[in-house]
C-alpha cells in the first residue's frame, strides 16, 4: 500500500514537473504588443494585450507538439543540419558523467564526514568537523569556483584542470559539483547519529564491549541508512543544480553548458527584443534531468521497500 502511495505521488510530480518545464520553456518572449486598445475590458493594460499574448502562448505549445508528432523529432537547433537528438547525445552523457561522480562522490564522502564530526562534536577537532561542514554550506556553490579558477590560474596549471581537450575533462567539475552536497550528506548523517546517541541499544553495545567504530558501523550507521536513502532525491537535485552553474563558470562543453546557450546565453552581438531560444532542445535537456531524478526516486522505492521488509 505504501509502495502504491508513494507511485502515485511521484508520477503526479513527475506530471506537474512537465507542465510547469512547458509553461515555462513556451513562455513568449515578445511579439504580443499590439495597438494600444481604447477599452481595457479583456484585461490588458496600455501596450499589452492579454487576449493576443494567451494566444501566442497557446500556439506556441500547439505548434511544438504538432512538429513532434509530423516529424517524429524535437526539432532542430541553430545549426541547421543538427537535430535535438543529435546534440542531447553529444552533450547529455558529458554531463552525466559528471552528475554520476558526483553523486557517488558525495554521498561515500559525505557518510564519512559525518562520521568524523559525529565522534569529534565533543572534541577540540570539532572547529574540524562540524566547523567546517558550516562553513561550506555557507558559502555559495559559485564562490568556492571562483575561488578553484583562482588558485587554478595563479598556482595550478589551468590548462591542465579545466580544458575540454583533456580526456579527464570531467574530474574538476565532478569534484566542485560533489562539495556542497558532500556537506549536505555530511551533516543529515552527523545529526541521524546524535539522534541515536544514548540509546538503550548503543549503550549495550558499549556495554558488551564494542569499540566506537564497531558500534557505529554495526549499529547506528546501519540504522542512518534509511534516513540517507529517503534524501537521495534530493541530494540527485542538488547535485544537478550545482552542475548547470559549474559547467557555465568553467566552460565544461557539458548538457548545463549547452542548454545556456540554448536559452539565448553567450550572445555575440547586443539587440533589442526577444531573443530567441531553441525550445525543443531546451525541453530534451530538461527531459533528461527529469528522468535522471526519477531513477533515483525509483531506486529510493526500491531500496526502502527492501530495508523494510528486513525489519519485517
Amino acid at each position: 500500500m505504501e509502495l502504491k502511495k508513494e507511485s502515485l505521488k511521484l508520477s503526479l510530480s513527475v506530471v506537474l514537473a512537465l507542465v510547469f518545464t512547458i509553461l515555462l520553456i513556451f513562455f513568449p518572449r515578445g511579439g504580443y504588443y499590439g495597438e494600444i486598445p481604447v477599452e481595457l475590458g479583456d484585461g490588458g493594460f496600455p501596450g499589452f494585450q492579454l487576449s493576443l499574448f494567451l494566444d501566442i502562448y497557446k500556439n506556441n505549445i500547439i505548434q511544438f507538439f504538432q512538429h513532434i508528432w509530423e516529424h517524429k523529432s524535437l526539432g532542430g537547433t541553430m545549426f541547421s543540419e543538427t537535430s535535438v537528438e543529435k546534440e542531447l547525445f553529444r552533450y547529455y552523457p558529458k554531463s552525466l558523467l559528471v552528475i554520476v561522480i558526483g553523486f557517488v562522490v558525495s554521498i561515500i564522502a559525505g557518510v564519512y564526514k559525518g562520521i568524523f564530526d559525529y565522534r569529534n562534536t565533543y572534541t577540540k577537532k570539532n572547529l574540524l568537523g562540524n566547523g567546517t561542514t558550516w562553513l561550506f554550506q555557507s558559502i555559495p556553490d559559485f564562490f568556492i569556483v571562483i575561488i578553484a579558477f583562482y588558485l587554478a590560474f595563479y598556482y595550478l596549471p589551468m590548462g591542465l584542470i579545466f580544458s575540454n581537450q583533456n580526456w579527464y575533462s570531467f574530474a574538476a567539475p565532478a569534484l566542485l559539483v560533489s562539495i556542497y552536497p558532500t556537506m549536505y550528506v555530511a551533516r543529515m548523517t552527523c545529526v541521524s547519529l546524535l539522534n541515536q546517541d544514548g540509546q538503550d541499544y548503543i549503550r549495550t553495545a558499549f556495554a558488551k564491549g564494542f569499540k566506537v567504530k564497531q558500534v557505529i558501523n554495526r549499529h547506528i550507521l546501519r540504522n542512518s541508512a534509511l534516513d540517507l536513502i529517503a534524501h537521495l532525491p534530493t541530494i540527485m537535485m542538488v547535485v544537478i543544480s550545482n552542475m548547470l552553474m559549474v559547467e557555465y563558470l568553467t566552460g565544461y562543453a557539458g548538457a548545463g553548458n549547452r542548454m545556456f546557450v540554448a536559452l539565448g546565453g553567450r550572445q555575440n552581438t547586443v539587440g533589442f527584443g526577444a531573443t530567441t531560444i531553441e525550445a525543443g532542445l531546451v525541453f530534451g535537456f530538461a527531459l533528461c534531468f527529469i528522468a535522471t531524478v526519477l531513477v533515483v526516486h525509483v531506486l529510493k522505492m526500491l531500496l526502502l521497500t527492501k530495508l523494510s521488509q528486513k525489519g519485517a
